[in-house]
């Protein structure tokens, strides 16, 4: 994705849908992973919202640079929005 190498690490996606059930993908003892509310998620990867500005938690490296890159959209990423903006 955008020129990076795919990590070595599994990941681990944990999305609190709004029913309150858990959309859950990947190995529960990986050490990256990405957790929180499943229309915060979806509003990032729209480029809909800024990360700060939502209740997603992205644990270990790879899965930092990840979120903030993560896109729903083919072609180059985007500005993104600016905190404080939603």
């Amino acid at each position: 994705m955008n020129g990076r190498q795919a990590p070595a690490d599994e990941f681990r996606v944990e999305l609190t849908a709004p029913d309150g059930s858990v959309w859950a993908w990947g190995p529960e003892d990986a050490e990256q992973s990405v957790r929180g509310n499943a229309e915060h998620f979806c509003l990032l990867v729209t480029q809909r919202a800024h990360r700060d500005d939502l209740d997603l938690v992205a644990s270990g490296d790879d899965a930092n640079e990840w979120l903030s890159l993560a896109q729903a959209f083919a072609g180059p990423s985007g500005g993104g929005r600016e905190a404080g903006s939603r």
